[in-house]
């Protein structure tokens, strides 16, 4: 459902937004497997829409340009895609799924992503560890 650019974007900016000083984009490719030279397209789009800024020098990088709570997830996909405007005989109910989705990432900001990937981090790793004896014996 969501384009790659989309996919990148996000994960640009939960990076920049997870860096206190700010990130490089060779640090965002590296880290998350990403072509460097897409990953350059997706960072100037993200430039342009004026959600990302970037310093150069030693301590040098992209940083966030407004709070992560003020950047939805609908401003970052019309901004990236743009509307489509076709016709077709499913339009009325297309319309209808698409207010339904707009309505949801205008609701979702990168703050409530980067809370969510947390909680996610967290549980998987509460899940993947094994239990430590406490030297009590087992449960009556």
């Amino acid at each position: 459902m969501f384009s790659a650019t989309f996919r990148y974007a996000l994960i640009s900016l939960l990076e920049i937004a997870g860096s206190e000083t700010g990130i490089t984009a060779i640090d965002i490719a590296r880290r998350n497997g990403i072509s460097a030279t897409y990953l350059a397209n997706v960072l100037s789009d993200l430039r342009r829409l004026g959600l990302i800024k970037s310093q150069k020098g030693r301590r040098g990088g992209y940083q966030l340009t407004r709070d992560p709570r003020e950047i939805n997830l609908l401003l970052l996909q019309q901004g990236l895609a743009g509307s489509a405007t076709d016709i077709t005989p499913a339009q009325p109910w297309l319309d209808e799924q698409e207010q339904r989705w707009r309505q949801e990432l205008e609701d979702t900001s990168l703050e409530n992503i980067r809370v969510a990937a947390e909680q996610v981090a967290k549980t998987s790793q509460t899940k993947t560890s094994l239990p430590v004896p406490d030297g009590r014996g087992a449960d009556p």
